[in-house]
């Protein structure tokens, strides 16, 4: 009686696999600092950087009397400028996680058969 050993042995290295997700990741990542989008948000964030060195110089120029109602509005400044920024960063991590986890899948669709019969049988129940 023969018996058959089928032992899957990997070909990929996980090291290199996980170099190969973080340049890919990097180079995402360079590719979309170069659209319009993020020269917008750069550009408002160094108009908030100015606005923040004036108002500081503001407050060390200023006397006594005027130094509260300086500093109210410098970190009022700061705030709005933080939260505006915060909502446009969390936005774009959100698509970037999305984008990752949606990429990792078609990874395990191509190297796995069971998960593409998975997707075709999905498929063809919703047709």
């Amino acid at each position: 009686m023969t018996t058959f050993i089928h032992i899957n042995y990997s070909i990929n290295h996980p090291g290199v696999a996980r170099f190969e997700r973080a340049y890919a990741s990097a180079k995402n990542v360079v590719r979309r600092l170069q659209h319009e989008s993020t020269y917008a948000a750069a550009l408002l964030v160094f108009g908030a950087l100015s606005l923040i060195a004036s108002i500081y110089d503001i407050v060390e120029a200023s006397q006594e009397g005027q130094e509260l109602g300086a500093w109210v509005v410098l970190w009022a400044a700061i705030l709005v400028g933080v939260a505006g920024f915060g909502k446009y960063c969390k936005r774009h991590i959100a698509a970037w996680l999305k984008a990752d986890r949606e990429a990792r899948m078609w990874e395990s669709v191509l190297t796995d058969s069971r998960v593409m019969a998975d997707i075709r049988c999905a498929q063809s129940r919703s047709e």
